[in-house]
């Protein structure tokens, strides 16, 4: 599965179980451009609306105009993010069957599975400035992706054991681009 996509080799078959909407963006063998809208709910503590500025993640927000851009790379592939007026890029890559997407200072390491027509990237593990944090001091988030009305669907909520939540962002995406 050399050239197969990043998702595929970090799923295999289970890839196969996916919605169409999904497999499409996670699948693809070019780069792809998806746009659409998302709701983006901001924690009002000053701490979190720090934390979420720091990340550059999406600004508190209903029916925000969205644009991902997914680039493949040779050995993974690059996301560039746009909410509003914020945008912010990540590059993942597959390691020990693992997820690493590297987001600025942080690194955050997801476990990947398929269930009930969804995929699901739960966060187990988090680096900043390289650095493991324990449990209590990282990040929490249950991503979903499935698909609604023919259309890519999100979910993703980001809570802190010590803080709460701190965002929660969903939408609906469709492919305006492929190269």
């Amino acid at each position: 599965m050399v050239n197969a996509s990043l998702f595929r080799r970090l799923l295999g078959p289970a890839m196969d179980a996916l919605p169409a909407a999904v497999r499409a963006v996670h699948d693809a063998d070019a780069d792809l451009t998806l746009a659409g809208r998302a709701d983006i709910w901001v924690s009002r503590h000053p701490l979190a609306r720090l934390l979420c500025r720091m990340m550059r993640l999406p600004a508190a927000g209903k029916d925000v105009p969205t644009l991902i851009r997914f680039s493949r790379l040779r050995d993974g592939e690059h996301w560039h993010r746009t909410f509003g007026q914020r945008s912010y890029s990540t590059r993942l890559v597959a390691r020990d069957g693992l997820l690493v997407e590297h987001m600025g200072p942080a690194t955050n390491i997801f476990r990947l599975s398929v269930a009930d027509g969804a995929l699901r990237l739960d966060l187990i593990g988090f680096r900043f400035l390289g650095l493991p944090l324990p449990r209590a001091l990282r990040p929490a988030c249950a991503a979903i992706e499935t698909q609604q009305d023919g259309a890519f669907a999100f979910a993703i909520p980001v809570d802190l054991l010590w803080l709460g939540p701190i965002i929660r962002y969903s939408g609906r995406l469709a492919p305006i681009e492929r190269r």
